[in-house]
């Protein structure tokens, strides 16, 4: 014989809202998670190219004449999303690539007076902040490590051109960043009286767009 009862019914209502409910905070988290998809989706990654990249370097000496110099090897990965104006911007600068023209002075540029190389072979920047103008990447802001000592260093970007190489190939990145540093700032106080404390940097890139699933984007920190 059949109960008359109400629980089984009231019972079952119960799990259908619960499941109802489960069901809706389900569809809200796919829903967040394909909003998020698309919303990464903008986003590209470059590797510069340290054959076509490099940092130059601008002091002033005796109070008048300005030396500068460059180092030869600099490579990193800028990731821009100019829709959604984010981005990250790594740049490794190799120390030991320092070239003024005169072979004297760059052996004691990377000697323990200045560089000191062999405990510090290289440079790094790493953005903290991507300033935007638009769609357009106007300046960034970020964390400059010399000798072991990090400070804020603020780049200004003169130049960005992407496109395809002539032959369609790829899709690259030039661009040029600039930017003036205190050298004492980061321990290198030698010679102020002869050469000045300011240093002005440049950055020259040229970048390639890194394909879907290459791994080989990362740049060591």
């Amino acid at each position: 014989m059949r109960s008359g009862s109400p629980f089984p019914s009231r019972l079952t209502a119960s799990r259908t809202r619960r499941c109802a409910r489960a069901l809706a905070a389900t569809a809200l988290t796919l829903g967040v998670l394909a909003y998020a998809s698309v919303a990464s989706a903008g986003a590209e990654t470059y590797r510069i190219d340290p054959d076509q990249s490099s940092t130059e370097f601008a002091v002033t000496n005796l109070g008048t004449a300005r030396q500068r110099g460059h180092f030869g090897h600099t490579e990193g990965t800028i990731v821009l999303d100019s829709e959604e104006h984010t981005g990250d911007v790594n740049l490794v600068i190799d120390a030991t690539s320092v070239d003024t023209g005169w072979g004297l002075r760059d052996a004691w540029l990377r000697g323990e007076d200045m560089f000191d190389v062999v405990h510090f072979p290289v440079m790094r920047f790493n953005s903290t902040q991507l300033v935007f103008k638009q769609d357009e990447l106007i300046g960034i802001s970020g964390l400059l490590t010399l000798r072991n000592v990090t400070r804020p260093v603020n780049l200004k970007i003169e130049h960005m051109q992407c496109g395809r190489e002539p032959d369609g190939r790829r899709e690259t990145c030039g661009a040029g960043a600039v930017s003036t540093i205190k050298r004492s700032d980061f321990g290198l106080t030698r010679v102020l009286g002869w050469v000045s404390d300011d240093i002005d940097l440049t950055f020259q890139v040229t970048a390639f767009r890194v394909p879907a699933g290459d791994t080989r984007a990362a740049v060591p920190r």
